[in-house]
């Protein structure tokens, strides 16, 4: 497995953790917190496809859920939080966990340079002061040390974007989270054509569930399941349900890692980064794998952004492609099972 810069700047400062008892959570990219021998680990994910970094023999020490808790932390003294590059996000999780650390415990948070660390440290020194402890590898490590309580409420976190007067309910971190997402409202408006009844749907990278709670209200009578990876956004997902007193189900999935099952259609408005880099690789999975997912004349609805292309994936992939949809940002693709 290979170590990003940030975990081998703290490799370089091992003897400073080595008898801590330590939480690693953030924006966990690699088997660092295995590879770190403290004198107890312990790991919080916040997204399932994490998991992958981590030995079947480590699960014990690992935690998923969407928020750290009090059961997470009362273990130990010491929080090592990769930071990600959605600045709201990092503050929500971090926010979150100081409020549940005692006092002169530390927290450090560590990222790469370019991620947009330094920013976010002054932006939110007022709230939080995060002191310069040691850099290299184009990456950096600061510092916070608990003096005081802070509160953390989660209510005050959400927020509601509407569509035709449906409210969508959002996290920081969450895709949509500043607006309700173009691409997502162009592949919607495919779903008015060609209408499906009594038929099985699969939503994969659901996010907030925008997708799937637009097909049921224009095509109530489906059997939806979302799947989604993200803790956070399945969280805001059955949330959203709830409110709109819609039926579907849920699977905490790396992809189609947790589907069991066919479908007739499978739809996907897939992320097109991959922490600080563009990346395909979800996307060429989605399609590459959905054929084992798909009933017979089953169909795979995708919307890209236009500087992707995938006609060559659906070439190969499917019995008949079409592109269904496009404008000047987006494409939708098509892709029917034989």
């Amino acid at each position: 497995m290979n170590i990003n810069n940030t975990s081998q700047l703290i490799l370089k400062k091992k003897n400073i953790f080595l008898k801590k008892k330590i939480l690693f959570s953030g924006n966990i990219q690699d088997s660092l917190p295995e590879i770190l021998k403290t004198k107890l680990s312990y790991i919080h994910l916040q997204k399932y496809n994490f998991l992958k970094y981590f030995s079947k023999t480590n699960k014990k020490n690992i935690f998923i859920e969407c928020l750290v808790n009090k059961d997470i932390l009362k273990h130990c003294n010491t929080v090592i939080y990769f930071f990600s590059k959605n600045k709201k996000e990092t503050f929500f999780q971090i926010k979150n966990i100081i409020s549940l650390l005692k006092k002169k415990e530390k927290i450090f948070l560590v990222g790469e340079n370019k991620s947009g660390i330094h920013s976010f440290v002054k932006y939110f020194k007022k709230e939080i002061f995060f002191k310069k402890f040691t850099y290299g590898k184009k990456c950096t490590i600061y510092v916070h040390i608990i003096h005081k309580k802070i509160s953390f409420q989660l209510k005050k976190f959400y927020k509601i974007h509407y569509w035709k007067k449906v409210p969508i309910i959002f996290l920081p971190g969450m895709f949509g989270y500043k607006k309700l997402d173009l691409g997502s409202k162009f592949l919607i408006s495919t779903f008015y054509k060609n209408k499906l009844y009594n038929k099985k749907i699969l939503d994969v990278g659901s996010g907030s569930g925008f997708l799937s709670i637009a097909i049921l209200k224009i095509m109530k009578k489906n059997k939806i399941t979302v799947s989604e990876s993200c803790l956070t956004s399945m969280k805001c997902c059955k949330k959203t349900f709830q409110l709109n007193n819609l039926h579907a189900y849920f699977k905490i999935s790396d992809i189609y890692s947790s589907i069991k099952g066919k479908f007739d259609l499978i739809i996907s408005n897939p992320p097109m980064h991959n922490h600080l880099k563009r990346s395909v690789e979800f996307t060429k999975e989605i399609i590459y794998k959905s054929l084992f997912y798909l009933k017979k004349k089953g169909e795979l609805r995708l919307i890209s952004n236009k500087s992707y292309s995938y006609e060559k994936d659906f070439t190969k992939t499917f019995y008949k492609f079409n592109i269904l949809k496009e404008n000047n940002f987006f494409k939708i693709y098509q892709g029917f099972k034989k």
